[in-house]
């Protein structure tokens, strides 16, 4: 049994009365346990990966900073030279928009845009965090700063990010101003890095294995031998030893056991399965929708830079360790978009067998027709020539002083501005000839509705734990229609299955013939997410594929099993810390998180089997131990600190953000005893129901395993500097005695501890008073705590 912290008082037991009402949409998905990439739509119906462009942050697509690198030594371009081959840093200190980074690590990259560059517009890599740990610029580490050699327009990798950004994991990019001890560098595209940051934004974790396509030689220079497209690094099978792909590929991060044996058999699958079988076995190890996706992605904008025509080198693939998948990841979009490359076929090396995503899956006709529903899907929406234009122009606008006045730039502002005309002709020219075709020009179905209802039949409302869920949609087609399929799947990431949907008028379709076609989806426990999509297939020879949303498998509609509320009554989160510096201590002597169970009932309460969790997509992530009571009108402490080795009895599996979450207490049965959705935390101040146990939460000195309306006494510092006054105040008082050289926080309580007021003041300040109770308050600042009587 755990220990439990007694109260005298008895608090009447209460009932729950909000939970249904939090809790009746999918809005419970709170964006604190998505990654930045994967997010709801305004209407809660579509759960959608990919195309969340930035207009906060470093790589706001709207803004320009300028970027100071200051090294201390004269010599630091003869360094940089120098470090090149061994890819060694060098320290500089680097400022952006008035905050100084000390102590970066910058140094060249890149290989063919280094090597064939006789000017000074070098790449640039800055380590943000190379001799501080821990430090970034706006929640990133690591930069880019590439030269735009082969494109006079220095944006077609910026633009072209932007663009395939809605389908497949691409990088943020937007530009910077360069200055180097001063002196001006010019502009730069500023690429986000593919490092864990950029998984941890598409990714459920980052935990998995990631590779780039490409091997340094001891010297410094790419992995050499062969040719293009000769296999060796393009997921071909090599063999069973993992010693020949640790020669072709690079492990740039993993936290997951044997990563080179997944990446073996990934390629094991993918090129020894026949064509046959390759649709049941190869899902079990490729992300396969995602890899369509993606060579749709390259083709479309003629990318010759990557998989599809280098097949040996620049590009990423990522081992997603929630579904052990391997996933294909776009990178280095610098040379795209060249005139000479608007005509590629459609099938670009689809025949090569050096090139197995390509000549693997488009030998299988239902991949084939999906691939062609998604290239249809980005000639539409990513080569519409009108939204093209005018975001090249939006683009051209931005950077076209910058690129006029660079003076170390590789092109004339002339071929800059010329090159933004091949851009937009490519654009015209590459989208005519994809639709030339034949098989790009088959025509789809056309899915006008999907609508998904309860067994209420009511639309767009979940199911109760295990009920059915019914899905119609209403599909055309000028070729006639082969067959409507429904694919879901539970989670929010994984691989789909597929069930025929009817237009018999039994399957909850209407009349039969209509056009309008039914199928139901099987009933999921409590906070199941259910993720689902349409396919048309058309009754053409080629049987031609639509999806909704188009977007699929990436891109699909989504609800969760409503959570119910739970017979258990009286047991309440009632205080909780998020940011936990100098308060309370768990056993190891650590500052954690915490959070406090409160018995309201007059009786014991076994709480063996419930569970704890900050994610609604995760219900059961922390089990409460079996043998686990709280006392009647007891309090109860578990530790959030992501460390249930400290004590798997108290120790949870997850930790609180101060930013802001969400906490759910659930019982045994996944229905919900209580939950607290969380702001922005104030340091080392509770989270807490006031009244004890029954009321709204307010931010307060904490009262750990304590009545939340403790009378809280503070020690007065009477030695101190600081001081109050008038002291009884009417409408305001006013505090000196403060640093004058850096502003300091004041924090001001009542009695019972809540929050009433907080400021950053330097030297002295006033604070106005007239809307207080009167009453009692404490003003402290630090360790220093001073008492302020309010009578009005």
């Amino acid at each position: 049994m755990q220990t439990i912290i007694p109260r005298i008082r008895i608090i009447t037991r209460i009932k729950i009365i909000t939970l249904l009402a939090l809790l009746a949409s999918i809005g419970i998905l709170n964006a604190q346990n998505l990654p930045l990439e994967i997010r709801l739509s305004t209407d809660g119906h579509r759960l959608v990966t990919g195309g969340v462009a930035p207009q906060s942050g470093f790589y706001d697509s709207t803004t320009i900073r300028s970027v100071y690198l200051d090294f201390p030594q004269t010599n630091y371009w003869t360094l940089l030279t120098q470090n090149y081959q061994t890819r060694t840093p060098i320290p500089a200190t680097m400022t952006v928009d008035g905050v100084v980074y000390d102590s970066v690590g910058v140094g060249f990259k890149g290989n063919t845009s280094y090597m064939n560059v006789q000017g000074q517009k070098k790449s640039f890599s800055v380590d943000v965090n190379y001799v501080v740990d821990g430090q970034d610029i706006m929640g990133y580490d690591n930069l880019n700063f590439n030269n735009a050699f082969e494109d006079a327009s220095f944006l077609r990798e910026v633009f072209y990010l932007h663009q395939i950004s809605k389908h497949v994991p691409a990088a943020k990019g937007n530009f910077i101003h360069l200055y180097l001890n001063n002196v001006d560098w010019g502009i730069y595209p500023n690429v986000q890095q593919i490092n864990k940051d950029f998984l941890s934004e598409w990714f459920m974790s980052n935990d998995g294995a990631n590779w780039r396509a490409y091997v340094r030689t001891t010297g410094g220079g790419p992995g050499g031998g062969g040719q293009w497209g000769d296999g060796t690094t393009a997921l071909n099978y090599l063999g069973a030893d993992t010693a020949l792909y640790q020669a072709k590929y690079s492990l740039k991060s993993s936290d997951t056991d044997d990563p080179w044996t997944k990446l073996v058999a990934g390629c094991n699958a993918l090129n020894n399965t026949s064509t046959a079988n390759l649709p049941t076995v190869l899902p079990n190890y490729f992300d396969v929708d995602r890899v369509l996706w993606f060579l749709a992605s390259e083709i479309a904008f003629s990318d010759d830079d990557s998989y599809v025509y280098k097949g040996k080198m620049d590009y990423y693939v990522y081992y997603e360790p929630e579904t052990g998948r391997l996933v294909p990841q776009e990178f280095d979009g610098n040379s795209v978009m060249k005139a000479n490359a608007a005509n590629w076929n459609a099938f670009y090396n689809a025949t090569n067998a050096n090139y197995p995503l390509l000549n693997k899956l488009l030998a299988v006709p239902a991949w084939r027709q999906r691939y062609l529903a998604h290239m249809r899907t980005i000639i539409t929406e990513e080569l519409d020539v009108t939204k093209c234009n005018a975001m090249l122009d939006n683009y051209k606008a931005q950077i076209d002083a910058l690129v006029n006045a660079d003076p170390k730039k590789i092109y004339t502002y002339n071929q800059f501005v010329s090159e933004i005309t091949v851009l937009k002709n490519f654009v015209n020219t590459r989208r005519t000839n994809l639709l030339a075709n034949t098989e790009v020009a088959q025509v789809a179905p056309v899915i006008t509705t999907v609508i998904q209802y309860n067994t209420s039949n009511q639309a767009w409302t979940a199911p109760l734990p295990m009920e059915a869920a019914n899905v119609t949609t209403t599909v055309t087609s000028t070729s006639g229609i082969n067959a409507v399929n429904l694919y879901y799947a539970t989670g929010v990431v994984g691989n789909f299955t597929k069930t025929t949907m009817y237009d018999d008028g039994a399957h909850n379709d209407g009349t039969s013939g209509d056009g309008t076609y039914g199928a139901s989806l099987p009933g999921q426990i409590t906070g199941t997410y259910v993720r689902f999509y349409v396919e048309a297939v058309a009754n053409n020879a080629a049987l031609s594929v639509s999806y909704s949303p188009v977007g699929a498998e990436h891109d699909v509609y989504v609800y969760q099993i409503a959570p119910v509320g739970s017979t258990v009554t009286g047991v309440v989160i009632n205080e909780l810390m998020a940011s936990n510096s100098v308060t309370e201590m768990d056993e190891a002597d650590e500052y954690e998180d915490w959070i406090e169970l409160h018995n309201n009932n007059n009786f014991a309460v076994d709480l063996s089997g419930f569970y704890l969790t900050d994610n609604p997509a995760n219900l059961d992530k922390w089990e409460i131990p079996q043998g686990t009571s709280i006392a009647a009108d007891g309090y109860l402490i578990f530790w959030a600190d992501e460390d249930s080795a400290q004590g798997p009895a108290n120790h949870t599996n997850f930790k609180l953000s101060a930013a802001g979450e969400v906490v759910y207490l659930l019982d045994a049965s996944l229905a919900i005893v209580d939950s607290i959705t969380f702001g922005q935390q104030t340091a080392d101040m509770g989270f807490a129901r006031i009244p004890n146990g029954t009321g709204p939460f307010v931010i307060k000195t904490p009262t750990f395993g304590e009545d939340n309306e403790k009378t809280v006494g503070l020690a007065e510092d009477a030695a101190s500097a600081m001081a109050v006054f008038p002291n009884p105040s009417n409408s305001y008082f006013r505090i000196v005695g403060l640093d004058e050289a850096k502003g300091q926080k004041i924090e001001i309580t009542n009695t019972v501890g809540q929050l009433i007021h907080t400021e950053t003041l330097t030297g002295q300040g006033t604070i106005y008073t007239s809307n207080w109770p009167t009453g009692l308050y404490f003003v402290r600042c630090n360790n220093t705590v001073k008492k302020i009587v309010i009578s009005h």
